[in-house]
């Protein structure tokens, strides 16, 4: 797949870092905390849109919240790999049909984890076979949408002693259906938007 003339991808790009991780920001920086990955996928289907699942009402963290694919590391992996197998293990895009642009830095999650979050471009012909038991639903929202700060609704939180802005963004699909892209999902697209759109580059993450 070879989008290099993509104006679009290019800002993306300009916004990302390199796949492989020098510096070893991925690890683990307090005591019971875990290494996490995640997976922003691009596809192109008459504009360019982003893959977005939501989680099953049943499970028994974050139920029914809008997620990308990613999870746990496994002992071994890099942070590439896990959010490779993890999307593979959720939504059925094999590492064939996927094509890493970059990654955002490292986050500590609210959660225990340290989550590095990749972005990629899936093949416009792949099929997506969800996994029910992780996956309620599949769905793509105009990654324009998500790019535009008209979309972002800001949302200010106090924990940990301090106050925090974070960014909701609803979308409603043609259908009537409602999604609210919130938490770390709606996190990591606003600071996508950030570097490749604002060329803010925070390191305090």
């Amino acid at each position: 797949m070879n989008f290099d003339s993509d104006p679009i991808i290019a800002k993306l790009l300009g916004g990302l870092l390199p796949i492989e991780i020098s510096d070893a920001s991925d690890e683990v920086q307090r005591e019971g905390q875990r290494r996490a990955s995640v997976l922003m996928p691009l596809v192109f289907r008459a504009e360019w849109k982003v893959i977005l699942t939501q989680r099953p009402q049943t499970m028994p963290s974050h139920a029914g919240q809008v997620a990308f694919p990613g999870g746990k590391h496994e002992l071994g992996e890099t942070a590439m790999q896990t959010a490779l197998r993890e999307t593979e293990e959720e939504v059925g895009l094999k590492n064939e049909s996927v094509s890493i642009l970059g990654r955002l830095p490292s986050f500590n999650a609210t959660s225990q984890f340290r989550v590095t979050p990749f972005v990629g471009i899936i093949n416009s012909a792949a099929e997506i076979i969800p996994d029910n038991r992780e996956v309620a639903d599949v769905f793509e929202t105009p990654l324009s949408f998500l790019m535009n700060p008209e979309n972002h609704i800001a949302r200010d939180v106090f924990f940990g002693g301090e106050d925090h802005r974070f960014y909701d963004m609803p979308y409603h699909e043609a259908d009537g259906t409602r999604r609210n892209i919130w938490g770390m999902t709606a996190m990591v697209i606003y600071r996508l938007y950030q570097r490749a759109y604002l060329g803010v580059y925070e390191t305090d993450y």
